[in-house]
Formats: C-alpha cells, structure tokens, sequence
C-alpha cells in the first residue's frame, strides 16, 4: 500500500482533525476576553497540521511491513501469516489464517477426491474387462446360460458400485432417514444374489427381527449386498451363510456370518481401507476390487450405523451392523 493511498483511507480522521482545529482557532480568535495575535493562531494551527502529518508517517512506516507482508501472502497459501504487531493486525492475522486454513483443508479433500476417483475409474475399466470378454466369447462359442448369467450379474454389481462410489460425495443430498423393515431389505439382498446362492449350493438361515430400523433402505440394501457377495465370494461351494439379529442397548444388530476361509490376522485391520484386498483378494479369480467393504464403510458411517468384522482363518467370517436406537425419531 502506498502513503497516497494509505492518506485516502484516513481521510475522514484527517478531516475531523482538520475542522477541530479550525473551529478552536475560530473560538479563540473570536472570544472578546482572550487576546490572541492573528499570526499566533496561524503558526498553532500550522504546527498542528505538521503535528498530524508526522503522526501519520510514523504510523504508515509502522505497518508498512504489514501492508507489503499481506500483498506477499497471497502468492505462498501454504503458510501462515505472521507478523502482527497490535490488537487490530491480530484480529486481521487470525481471520485470514483460518480461511487459508479453511481453503487449503478444501484443495487437499479436491485432490484426494480427484485421485480416488481417478485410481477407482482405471481399476472399474480393468474389472469389468473380464466378463465384457466372458460374453463376446459367448458369441462363439455356446457356453453355459448360466454362466452367461453370472457374468451379467458381476457387470451388474460393478456398475452398482461405481454409481454409489460417484454419489458418496455427495451422500447429503440423496438418502432418505425413514422407518424401514430390515427384514423386508434382507430378502430382498439375498434374491439379488440368488443366482450366486444356487451356483455354488450355498445354505442360508434368516432369522431377522421385525422390529423397524432407521436408515435409508436403497444404501442399506447396497451395504447388505456389499457383505454379502463377500461371504459368497470367499465361502466354498456347500458352505451356509446365517443372517440373524440380536439386541443390544435396545440397539439391533445384524449379523451376516459365513463359514468361509476367514481373513488373515494381519490383515483385519486394514479391511476398510480404499483398494486394500488382501491375501485373499491376491487369490486368482477372487475378482476383487478392494472397494467393497470400502464402501460399507463409509455409507455406514454416514447413515450412523456401526460396522465391525470378526473373522479367523478358515473358520469363517462374521460382520455386524448395529442400527443405534434414536428415541427422539419416534
């Protein structure tokens, strides 16, 4: 900031410095009782202008380094200003590192989206390669309907999950918090994957309440279908899948349990992460993404509901989703 400019900004304070000292002058000059030469009023009114200038200067040139320190921030947001002298500059300093703060915690969530989505769309391509393949095969050769079938499905399940993974940003304005019967989303779960059920002679036992949930019953049904073409998926042919719920602080679980080959101990706890599949995703023709649970995680996250996996190698795998009992909804 310039001296000229800085002056501008002052202007009204210069002003009403300016009038006061006219108008004391004025009432001196004027009062019959006080005796004043005119040159002596002039030379007073002369010395306090220069007075005012001074004071001026000296406090241009004291947030000068102030004023030149803002025009040079914006060029490097990475870091914080500093450098405030009085109370006024403080206040000034605090705000704009908070909105820099603010803006750079934005642009780093930006480019982690930006990159999630990136790494997601190359990994989506390279999955839903295999059964495009599997089906122009088809064209030539006469292959089982059924296995026309299952490849149609994982097409489909792929599909599915890239329109929720584009959708989880924006999860605020597309989810519905409505009374829901779990029992109803269940079976409903379990026919979108009978196919899978059939093929591989996989038993099932449903014991759900009919208790109603809270939750939004479209995000709900993918979470379920996310877990349960895991326990397909990684249960061999003749294995059985138990669903049923429990209570627990009147909140209601549901448990999803396979007897499966189970997940490795060292790799429990990194089940959730984005693109994480483990020594059993590396298996050939597991076809895993490593975004599944990925993606239970962060709905279930979102709708409020909690979700844990308990597992051992080759005992099999259970996951619970506890649905919190939220009184003031009733």
């Amino acid at each position: 900031m310039t001296f000229f400019k800085y002056l501008r900004d002052h202007i009204y304070s210069i002003l009403i410095v300016l009038v006061g000292m006219t108008f004391v002058e004025l009432v001196l000059f004027l009062d019959p009782r006080v005796h004043f030469h005119a040159g002596t009023l002039v030379y007073t009114w002369v010395l306090a202008m220069i007075f005012l200038i001074a004071n001026l200067i000296v406090s241009y040139n004291h947030k000068r380094n102030w004023y030149n320190q803002l025009e040079s921030y914006q060029e490097d947001l990475s870091k914080e200003l500093f450098g405030a002298r009085n109370n006024e500059q403080k206040f000034i300093q605090t705000k704009i590192n908070n909105i820099s703060l603010e803006y750079r915690n934005e642009l780093t969530e930006l480019y982690q989206n930006q990159k999630d989505q990136r790494e997601y769309t190359e990994s989506w391509v390279h999955d839903i390669k295999v059964p495009l393949a599997a089906l122009k095969l088809s064209q030539d050769d006469d292959l089982d309907p059924k296995l026309i079938a299952e490849e149609l499905d994982q097409i489909d399940y792929l599909v599915d999950q890239a329109l929720y993974f584009a959708r989880l940003n924006n999860f605020s304005n597309d989810y519905l918090i409505q009374e829901q019967d779990l029992n109803d989303i269940v079976k409903a779960c379990i026919r979108t994957n009978k196919r899978l059920f059939i093929s591989k002679r996989i038993g099932i036992s449903i014991d759900v309440t009919e208790k109603k949930i809270l939750t939004d019953e479209k995000w709900l049904s993918f979470i379920i279908n996310q877990v349960i073409s895991n326990s397909l998926k990684y249960t061999d042919q003749g294995g059985k899948i138990d669903i049923f719920t429990t209570t627990s602080d009147n909140n209601i679980q549901l448990h999803i349990k396979d007897n499966g080959i189970g997940i490795a101990n060292q790799d429990i706890s990194r089940i959730f992460n984005k693109g994480f599949t483990g020594s059993n995703g590396r298996k050939s023709g597991s076809k895993s993404t490593g975004m599944g649970l990925y993606l239970v995680k962060k709905m279930s996250d979102k709708l409020g509901h909690a979700v844990q996996v308990r597992s051992q190698p080759d005992q099999g795998t259970e996951t619970i989703i506890t649905f919190l009992d939220l009184p003031y909804y009733k």
